[in-house]
C-alpha cells in the first residue's frame, strides 16, 4: 500500500513540477531576447529545445524514484502532450506579462 502511495506521490510531483519548470523555460528566452520579441530573435529549434529540455529534465529526475518501468514508460508518452500545453500556456502567461500578448 505504501509502494502505491509512493507511486502516485512521484506522478503528481511530476505534473506539478512541468509547469514551472516551463514557466521558467519561457522567462528564460524571453530574458535571452530582450528588448524584442523571441519569436524575431530565435529559430523555432529555439522553442523546441525550450520546449522540450523541461519535459526531459523532468523525465530524469522521475527516474530516479522508484516506479515499476512499465508505468515510467507510460507516464513519460502522458506527459509529452501536458508538457507542451504546459510551455504553451508559460508563453502566453509570460507574453502578456511583458505586454506581448496574442
Amino acid at each position: 500500500m505504501v509502494y502505491i502511495g509512493r507511486t502516485w506521490l512521484a506522478i503528481l510531483a511530476l505534473l506539478l513540477t512541468l509547469p514551472a519548470a516551463c514557466l521558467i523555460s519561457v522567462a528564460v528566452l524571453y530574458g535571452l531576447a530582450w528588448p524584442d520579441r523571441p519569436d524575431e530573435v530565435f529559430s523555432w529549434a529555439a522553442f523546441d529545445v525550450a520546449e522540450f529540455v523541461p519535459w526531459i529534465l523532468a523525465l530524469a529526475l522521475f527516474s530516479l524514484t522508484s516506479v515499476r518501468p512499465w508505468l515510467k514508460a507510460a507516464v513519460a508518452v502522458l506527459s509529452l502532450p501536458y508538457s507542451m500545453l504546459a510551455f504553451a500556456a508559460g508563453e502566453h502567461f509570460v507574453g502578456c506579462a511583458l505586454g506581448n500578448c496574442l
